[in-house]
């Protein structure tokens, strides 16, 4: 009898054991879908998932070899300060073939091996005759934006194109310019196009002539590239637009020329504005998830407080300050610490900055001009000269663990970070790298 009990608890524990190991791997399998979910690793528009130059992923090295992380590829592009955006094993950004080439293309590559999958050229000439002041800034500029299985982007000269992201078969364009009166700064329109629901919504700004038809911000339905609607007048220079949902409402955040201002996403109506009082305005504004937002121009950076009154929200200006200016890079809010390049020369220190008082927290020369990205609590850095950076923030300053020279070219362009693989492009090329 008791034989019988042991082998009934034998086999019990064997199915028991079985059923344990499959539960086990099922776990073990589900975890490792997770880590590499690709929905996660996604970076679909200017700034990433959330357009503030942060991606959740993990595995990222502690640092890398003295020749630098492993290159998986690299490839000759052209001329353009387009960011790269990831999509479904895909990269697209824009380029120009030289300074003098009447066109811009719009490309599509394998993340994989950076081979082109589709291009498509289209008519952008630079204005103002060709001299060299208008073609040191050539174009094109703004980043696009993947939305479903279409891809918008728009040029230099303000057309806003709308492609199947597959082959760039053109599904609808137009002009804004021509259409809306857009206005263009010296350098080319710059401001990357953002998806709400259904629509694709673009700040195009106004020029002088064109001033009092209303149609500032504009939002298109994504499939058709109708209008549905157009509000405002006011004029831009090359700052991007956000989203954020404050005491339940979905707003629209944009720096124009004569302020920051939050408008209704479904209808562009305005909701707050609050001026500021430099219009050299680049970086996109930069939100802490609850109340506060942060904005700079070249020369000042501001922060306000948004205030909910009798279902009116308003804006605070918490402070302004000229030590604070992170204008040419958009800065990575880390811990309620803003962390970016600082404006004004090729030798611009990184600064990092108390979002709520604006107090200098510390600045650190060493990666002129950077641009920024965040993820697995580490910061890949790359400066205007081509440096590579592997840093973590400290409370003095940024701790460098790797640095590598990855050009001789300039870059002006963030990099994107997918995953474990970093993105960078310079002035004739980009290159992928394994930072894991």
């Amino acid at each position: 009898m008791r034989e019988r009990c042991d082998s009934v608890e034998r086999d019990g524990l064997v199915r028991a054991s079985g059923e344990h190991r499959s539960i086990i791997v099922a776990l073990a399998v589900w975890w490792v879908l997770v880590i590499v979910d690709p929905v996660r690793s996604q970076w679909p528009q200017w700034g990433g998932p959330e357009r503030n130059f942060t991606v959740e992923t993990t595995g990222l090295a502690d640092s890398w070899p003295e020749d630098g992380p492993r290159k998986l590829w690299r490839r000759t592009l052209g001329l353009g300060y387009s960011s790269i955006v990831h999509d479904d094993g895909m990269l697209y950004t824009m380029y120009r073939k030289d300074r003098t080439n009447e066109n811009e293309n719009t490309i599509a590559l394998d993340a994989g091996t950076g081979r082109t999958v589709w291009e498509r050229a289209n008519r952008a000439p630079v204005p103002g005759g060709g001299d060299d002041s208008e073609r040191e800034f050539c174009g094109p500029n703004a980043t696009p934006l993947v939305v479903g299985d279409r891809l918008y982007t728009v040029g230099r000269n303000a057309r806003i194109h709308c492609y199947q992201k597959t082959d760039g078969t053109i599904l609808w364009q137009h002009d804004l310019v021509a259409e809306y009166g857009a206005g263009i700064p010296a350098s080319g329109y710059s401001c990357s196009p953002i998806s709400y629901r259904n629509t694709v919504i673009v700040a195009i700004g106004r020029a002088e002539e064109e001033k009092g038809r209303g149609s500032s911000l504009i939002a298109f339905e994504q499939a058709t590239g109708r209008k549905m609607w157009s509000n405002h007048e006011f004029t831009i220079w090359h700052s991007s637009p956000i989203l954020i949902k404050y005491a339940g409402e979905e707003q629209l955040v944009l720096h124009t020329k004569e302020g920051l201002i939050g408008v209704n996403p479904r209808s562009g109506d305005l909701l707050w504005r609050h001026a500021f009082e430099d219009p050299g305005i680049i970086t996109t504004p930069v939100w802490n998830g609850t109340d506060t937002l942060f904005c700079s121009s070249l020369e000042v950076g501001m922060a306000v407080r948004l205030t909910r009154e009798g279902g009116t929200t308003r804006a605070q200006r918490l402070w302004s300050s000229r030590n604070t200016a992170l204008g040419m890079g958009t800065p990575i809010l880390i811990d309620d610490v803003l962390v970016g390049s600082r404006a004004g020369s090729m030798t611009a220190p990184i600064i990092a900055a108390d979002v709520t008082t604006g107090r200098r927290v510390w600045h650190q020369r060493g990666f002129p001009g950077a641009s920024l990205v965040y993820g697995d609590g580490k910061l890949v850095v790359l400066d205007n000269t081509g440096l590579l950076g592997l840093a973590t923030v400290g409370a003095k300053g940024l701790n460098i663990h790797s640095e590598y020279k990855i050009t001789e070219k300039w870059s002006f362009t963030p990099p994107t970070l997918v995953g474990t693989t970093l993105y960078v492009r310079d002035e004739r090329a980009i290159t992928a790298l394994d930072v894991r």
